[in-house]
């Protein structure tokens, strides 16, 4: 009998501690697209206005465009309030990826290395916003079939 206590007590030791070891190793996943990025990767902490600054002096004509000015407002919002830019509506949204989209043709077309730079913090700082438009979507209820 004392024998069969002792081999529950150690059976019940084991799995507890199993179980613990399996906690500790749990990890959290962020599949997010800045998840990998420093925030030197992304227009964000006053870069955005050493990129207007840099397309300013590189691409001054599409500097002039409203293009721009959409791209800019969104990408400022976003540093003023990330949670800010989900509450603009789907048209504001489409202008804003219209001009990103824009925006990486010009830089693209530039042959310098600054523009390589500048144009993947852009593109990171796209993914970012449209990141959390996708995410703030409102759930589509469930049809009942019949």
């Amino acid at each position: 009998m004392k024998s069969r206590i002792i081999f529950a007590s150690l059976i019940l030791g084991l799995g507890l501690a199993t179980t613990q070891a399996d906690a500790a190793t749990t990890t959290n996943t962020d599949d997010s697209p800045a998840a990998n990025k420093p925030a030197s990767a992304m227009l964000v902490n006053g870069s955005q206005m050493q990129f207007a600054a840099y397309i300013g002096q590189n691409i001054a004509k599409f500097a002039q465009t409203t293009n721009w000015q959409n791209f800019m407002s969104v990408v400022s919002l976003y540093n003023q309030s990330p949670s800010a830019v989900v509450t603009l509506s789907t048209d504001d949204r489409a202008k804003f990826n219209e001009a990103a989209t824009q925006l990486t043709n010009k830089l693209a077309k530039q042959k310098d290395a600054n523009a390589i730079r500048w144009m993947n913090q852009a593109d990171h700082t796209t993914r970012m916003i449209n990141f959390l438009w996708n995410a703030n979507q409102p759930v589509a209820e469930a049809t009942d079939i019949q």
